[in-house]
C-alpha cells in the first residue's frame, strides 16, 4: 500500500503515529509525519487507506498532520509532540492553522514560545481574530490578560546562510538536528536555553539567565558562532 515509501520511512511512520507510540519515543516530528503522508497521498493513497495502514480510527488525524504543512516553513521545525519551552506542540500547531494569514501565524507562534500559550488559548486567539477582525496583537493580548501571571521568555532566531550546510541539515531528522544544536550551545556556554534547528534557521528560547548569557556573548557573535559550530559538526559527521 505504501510502495512510495521506503521500508525505513514506513517503519518510522508507524513508530511515530498511533496508540502508545508516545511511551516508546517517536522518531519523527509531526511535520516529518505529515511530509511522509503527503508523499503517500501524492502516490495515490487515499486518506482512509492511510488511516487503516496506521491503525487510526478515521481520517481526522491524517488530515491534521497534512494541515500543519500549510504553516510557514520557518515555523515547521519548531513543531513537536507534547509541550515544551522551545517547541510548538502539535495541538497548538493544529490550532495555529485556523489563522489564515502567515504573518498572524508567526506572531501567535512567537507568543506560544515567549508566553507558553496553550492550545486552548491559541484556539481562543484564532476565534477572536476570525470573528472580530481585530489586529492579531490585540487578540493575543486579550487572551494573555485573562491569565493571572505571564512568564517572560526570550527568543533568538538565527539563519543558516551556507547552502552546503542547509542541504546537509535537510537530510537529517529533527532529532539529529536538535542534537547538533544543543551540542553547539554547550560549546558556546549559554545557560538556561533550549532550542530547535531547522534546515534554514535556528530558534533559541530561554529564561532571564539565557538573556544575560546571550548579551554577554553578543547577538551578532552568537549567530556567527552557532553557524561555525553547526558547520563543523556536520563536516565531522
Amino acid at each position: 500500500m505504501f510502495a512510495s515509501l521506503s521500508p525505513l520511512e514506513l517503519g518510522r511512520l508507524r513508530m511515530s503515529v498511533g496508540y502508545g507510540t508516545h511511551k516508546k519515543g517517536r522518531p519523527l516530528t509531526p511535520v516529518e509525519v505529515g511530509l511522509l503522508l503527503h508523499k503517500a497521498r501524492g502516490a495515490g493513497i487515499s486518506l482512509s487507506d492511510c488511516a487503516k495502514a496506521l491503525h487510526l480510527d478515521g481520517t481526522g488525524h491524517i488530515r491534521r498532520f497534512l494541515r500543519i504543512l500549510e504553516l510557514p516553513q520557518d515555523l515547521q521545525h519548531l513543531i513537536d509532540w507534547g509541550g515544551g519551552k522551545s517547541i510548538i506542540g502539535f495541538s497548538c500547531a493544529c490550532e495555529l492553522v485556523r489563522l489564515q494569514d502567515a504573518d498572524d501565524q508567526r506572531i501567535v507562534a512567537s507568543s506560544i514560545l515567549e508566553n507558553g500559550l496553550y492550545s486552548k488559548e491559541v484556539q481562543q486567539v484564532a476565534q477572536l481574530r476570525n470573528r472580530s477582525g481585530r489586529p492579531i496583537c490585540e487578540c493575543v493580548k486579550e487572551v494573555l490578560d485573562m491569565r493571572i501571571k505571564v512568564e517572560k521568555r526570550y527568543i533568538f532566531i538565527g539563519t543558516i546562510v551556507q547552502r552546503d550546510v542547509e542541504k546537509a541539515l535537510a537530510s537529517l531528522t529533527q532529532l539529529k538536528r536538535d542534537s547538533i544544536l544543543m551540542s553547539s550551545l554547550e560549546q558556546i556556554g549559554l545557560q538556561g536555553v533550549s532550542g530547535r534547528l531547522g534546515t534554514r534557521m535556528f530558534t533559541l528560547i530561554g529564561d532571564q539567565q539565557f538573556n544575560a548569557s546571550m548579551e554577554g556573548v553578543g547577538k551578532g557573535s552568537l549567530e556567527r558562532l552557532l553557524r561555525k559550530h553547526i558547520a563543523e559538526k556536520i563536516e565531522n559527521g
